[in-house]
């Protein structure tokens, strides 16, 4: 009959001193009862494998405590206390008026009374005989939360000063805590609010915490003696500057009627075009061609003209269906030195393996031969003096005349394309009626040189010595760096 009350929970109250003991019916014998998972007056047992065995003499009361009735019965393995309910525990069976009911006490003699059955389950035995409790191993201090509301105090076995007395207060202090972080209700009206990032980001004034933070890291005697160009900055510091340092390396001779800027915040002067033909001259004396200096401009307008048509994006060989076409729209290639850079031009964008075709205004009477016409040609590239000719769908004109007045047939071929304008050292006032995005000078930019009608400037390194550049009066430092085209900005 005893097998009928192992695994239920139980709780039984003991004559003093023993109290109050709550657990899980293990063994039933005539002379004892044995619990595990034990609570004493409400602390639970330190160890969760420790067997309380309880004399049926010192019995006062005992009553089965009721479980869910979805719960299923598991008594084979106990590993821990559970801290609020008691799962797994069959439902007590209730008497007709209501009450639980009560398990039958055997009938014992005083002198079987005091003997306690041994523990089967290798845990530490603990004895309750004779009204006194007898633990096999002192209590160990043991940080869990209190299970069942009993008023009844434990007292410890060394004086209730010890460790034991401080856990229970750090123990009920993170129940709270818990309590308190996931103890709102589901149905609370805060949370359906939504969080205002926005508000209390404001409220956060970051500039103040770092400006006490630099108070305290340094004084202000010695911030002051550290200059601002060697001033360290901390990891999450911007250190790029909203305005680059002007540097001028390039000094003229006289007064330059505009300064432009590169982008490392290189001071770049415009000179007069007397002046550059000067240098120019002085490098083709020495042996720096013109054919030399043209192809190398040509090569310069032929990276920026690549940029313009999407670079790596654009030009690869997937993007076939989607490849590029080209018009070097020049004048007279053998009389005129800037329509050759734009021949010279074409013919680089067409060994790149892009579709160019070149217009020539006027080729019938020939002075003498234009040699970079014959090596256009030879890359299989169309050339025409007819605009009726010119392709329809075009990505790029490139504008190499030192007229600023064009003929109205190709001026209104050029603004019904659509197309980006690119410009070969335009004349300093734009060419009428045509919108440029942008435009290429060599050696330095010209003085007057109007940013609206020539579009965005770049610069483009020729290769000519610093000594050429002495000798028409100019204080010459390279501001190209590590390219050969850079952009410039006029200096407001």
């Amino acid at each position: 009959m005893s097998d009928n009350w192992v695994g239920k929970s139980i709780s039984i109250n003991c004559s003093e001193p023993g109290g109050v003991f709550q657990g899980t019916i293990k063994d039933v014998s005539p002379e004892a009862i044995t619990i595990v998972r034990a609570f004493r007056n409400g602390v639970p047992v330190p160890k969760p494998e420790t067997e309380v065995t309880i004399a049926c003499a010192n019995i006062l009361n005992l009553e089965l405590i009721p479980a869910p009735p979805s719960s299923n019965l598991a008594t084979h393995a106990i590993s821990k206390p559970t801290p609020i309910k008691h799962p797994n525990f069959p439902v007590a069976p209730i008497q007709e008026n209501g009450s639980l009911a009560r398990i039958p006490v055997p009938s014992t003699s005083r002198q079987a009374a005091g003997k306690a059955s041994p523990s089967t389950t290798g845990g530490t035995s603990t004895l309750m005989n004779n009204g006194k409790f007898y633990p096999t191993k002192q209590f160990e201090s043991r940080s869990v939360s209190k299970p069942l509301d009993i008023a009844a105090p434990m007292k410890s076995n060394n004086g209730g000063s010890g460790s034991y007395k401080n856990d229970r207060k750090k123990s009920r202090r993170q129940y709270n805590s818990k309590n308190e972080t996931f103890g709102t209700p589901v149905d609370d009206p805060m949370m359906d609010e939504d969080f205002d990032f926005e508000k209390n980001l404001a409220l956060f004034n970051k500039q103040a915490i770092w400006d006490e933070i630099d108070a305290m890291q340094k004084p202000d005697l010695l911030r002051q003696t550290v200059p601002t160009q060697r001033r360290k900055y901390r990891h999450d510091e911007n250190v790029i500057t909203s305005e680059p340092a002007q540097l001028r390396q390039i000094e003229v001779d006289y007064n330059s009627s505009r300064d432009y800027v590169t982008g490392e915040g290189l001071i770049v002067p415009s000179i007069p075009l007397i002046v550059r033909n000067r240098v120019q001259t002085a490098a083709e004396a020495l042996g720096l061609s013109w054919e030399r200096q043209c192809d190398v401009l040509a090569r310069g307008t032929t990276e920026i003209a690549l940029q313009l048509l999407g670079g790596g994006r654009r030009l690869v060989p997937n993007n076939s269906h989607q490849w590029p076409t080209i018009v070097v729209i020049c004048e007279e290639p053998y009389n005129d030195k800037k329509s050759e850079i734009g021949i010279c031009t074409g013919r680089q964008l067409a060994t790149q393996g892009l579709k160019v075709v070149a217009y020539v205004r006027e080729f019938s009477h020939l002075s003498h031969p234009s040699r970079e016409l014959d090596l256009f040609n030879a890359t299989d590239s169309a050339f025409t003096n007819n605009v009726k000719e010119l392709p329809s769908g075009v990505d790029l004109i490139i504008l190499s005349v030192r007229s600023a007045i064009l003929t109205p047939v190709l001026l209104k071929w050029i603004n019904e394309s659509r197309a980006s304008v690119l410009a070969i050292d335009p004349p300093v006032h734009g060419i009428s009626q045509v919108q440029i995005k942008c435009s290429i000078l060599p050696i330095l930019p010209l003085d007057d040189i109007n940013r609206h009608a020539c579009g965005k400037l770049y610069l483009c390194n020729l290769g000519i010595p610093d000594k050429f550049f002495r000798e028409a009066g100019i204080k010459y430092k390279s501001p190209f760096g590590h390219k050969f085209v850079i952009p410039i900005h006029l200096v407001e």
